[in-house]
C-alpha cells in the first residue's frame, strides 16, 4: 500500500537531500550530481540547443560523501542553458535536458539517471482489451491523499511496462517517476502518470493509426490496418474515465497530457489530435511518423478541426542509429505539415539531437523537457 505522507514532510527530507530542492540562487539554478561510479574527476558541459553556446564546469564537491557515491553542486543558468553532458573520468554521459524542473543527475551502473530518493511504487490495473487483457500502471507521487480535495493532472503514455523500474525490463526505465518528483519539488505542478502495457507481439499495429496507406517500409505487414483507433478509443473511453473517477485529477485538457516514443509516440500524436478538447500537451519523442508520406498527414490533419483547441506538441527526435535516421525525415516534416493546415507555429516545438539513439536512456534524458512543454502557458 502506498504511503500516505504530509506534503510537508516530503517536502522537507527531499529538499534537504537534493540541495534546498535546487532552488536558484543568484548565479543560477543549484544542479545534484551523484556519482555512484566514484569517479577521480567530475567536469559539465554546459550548452545552449538552439545556437553555439557552451562552457565547460569543474562542480564543487559537497560535505554528503560516503564509500557508494560522491555527490557535486554546480550552479546552471537555466535562461542561458538547456542542456549538459557530464564527464566522468574522461567519459562522456549523453546529452541531458537541464531546465528549473531538474534537481540532479544519479550516475551508476545503469547510466545517468535522474536524482531520486526511493523505488517508484505504482498501482496495476487489468481492463477488457479486445480479446484479451491490458495492465495499466498507475504511479502516484509520495505525497498523494484520495481523501485530499488537492487535483493532479494526468500523463497518459504508451510502454508502461518500461517507465518506472530499471530492471523491470530488459530496456531499461524512462525514469518518470523521479523526473516528475523533481518537477514537483520546484513548481506547484502535481502530476499522476499512468502507463498502458505494449510489451506484446501485437504492438506495432496496436499503435498504429491506420490513416492510409503505409509506405517507406519494406514489410508492411506488421503496420498495415493498423488499430490505432482502437488503442485509442481504449485510453478515451476505458482508462481515462476510470482515472477520473477513482482519482483526485483534473479532467481538462489542460491538465491532461499523451506521451510516447517510437510507435507509442506517432499513436500519442494521433490521440491527441482525435481528442484535442481532451488533452492539452503531446509527446511524440522518436514518433513513427515515417510510416505515412507527408501528403498523407496533411490529408489526415486538414479534416480535423482545431479552432478551439490545440495541444502543444513537443516532437524530439535522434539521429546516431539506423532506426533514429529514418525517423528523423518525418519528426522534421511534421512541423511543416501542420503549418500547412495552419496548425499554430508556436504550439509545436522539434528538437533534434544528432547523437541520440533509440531507446530508453535518450528518451529519460529529454523528459524533463516535455514535463516544461506541458506546464508551460503558450499563447
Amino acid at each position: 500500500m502506498k504511503r500516505l505522507i504530509a506534503l510537508g514532510l516530503i517536502a522537507a527530507v527531499m529538499c534537504a537531500a537534493l540541495s534546498s530542492c535546487g532552488a536558484a540562487d543568484k548565479n543560477g539554478k543549484t544542479i545534484t550530481v551523484r556519482d555512484e561510479m566514484l569517479a577521480d574527476e567530475i567536469k559539465v558541459t554546459l550548452k545552449n540547443s538552439e545556437n553555439s553556446n557552451s562552457e565547460t564546469v569543474t562542480p564543487e564537491s559537497k560535505d554528503e560523501e560516503g564509500d557508494e557515491y560522491k555527490d557535486y553542486s554546480l550552479n546552471v543558468d537555466t535562461e542561458k542553458y538547456d542542456r549538459m553532458i557530464i564527464t566522468s573520468d574522461g567519459s562522456d554521459s549523453i546529452e541531458l535536458v537541464v531546465n528549473e524542473f531538474v534537481n540532479g543527475f544519479d550516475i551508476s551502473s545503469y547510466g545517468v539517471k535522474p536524482l531520486g530518493l526511493s523505488r517508484p511504487d505504482y498501482e496495476i490495473k487489468s481492463f477488457k482489451y479486445s480479446k484479451t487483457e491490458k495492465d495499466i500502471y498507475i504511479w502516484t507521487p509520495d505525497d498523494y491523499d484520495k481523501s485530499s480535495k488537492k487535483k493532479y493532472s494526468v500523463i497518459y503514455m504508451t510502454d508502461g511496462q518500461n517507465l518506472f523500474e530499471e530492471r523491470a525490463t530488459q530496456y531499461g526505465s524512462w525514469g518518470v517517476a523521479e523526473s516528475v518528483q523533481n518537477m514537483m519539488l520546484n513548481t506547484e505542478n502535481r502530476t499522476i502518470v499512468v502507463g498502458i502495457d505494449d510489451s506484446t507481439s501485437n504492438r506495432d499495429s496496436e499503435l498504429t493509426p491506420n490513416i492510409g496507406d503505409i509506405a517507406n517500409v519494406s514489410d508492411k505487414s506488421n503496420f498495415d490496418n493498423g488499430t490505432g483507433k482502437y488503442f485509442s478509443d481504449f485510453v478515451v473511453n476505458t482508462v481515462k474515465p476510470y482515472i477520473e473517477k477513482n482519482y483526485n485529477v483534473y479532467t481538462d485538457a489542460a491538465h491532461n497530457a499523451v506521451c510516447g516514443s517510437s510507435s507509442g509516440g506517432i499513436e500519442c500524436f494521433y490521440i491527441g489530435m482525435e481528442h484535442p478538447d481532451k488533452f492539452g500537451a503531446i509527446g511524440a519523442l522518436s514518433p513513427a511518423f515515417g510510416l505515412y508520406n507527408d501528403s498523407t498527414w496533411v490529408s489526415y490533419l486538414e479534416k480535423k478541426d482545431f479552432s478551439k483547441n490545440q495541444p502543444k506538441i513537443y516532437i524530439y527526435n535522434g539521429g546516431a542509429d539506423e532506426l533514429e535516421k529514418f525517423l528523423l525525415t518525418g519528426a522534421k516534416s511534421m512541423p511543416d505539415n501542420l503549418k500547412k493546415i495552419g496548425y499554430p507555429e508556436d504550439k509545436v516545438t522539434l528538437k533534434i539531437y544528432d547523437k541520440g539513439m533509440h531507446n530508453e536512456a535518450y528518451w529519460r534524458a529529454v523528459f524533463p523537457e516535455f514535463l516544461k512543454i506541458m506546464f508551460t502557458n503558450k499563447k
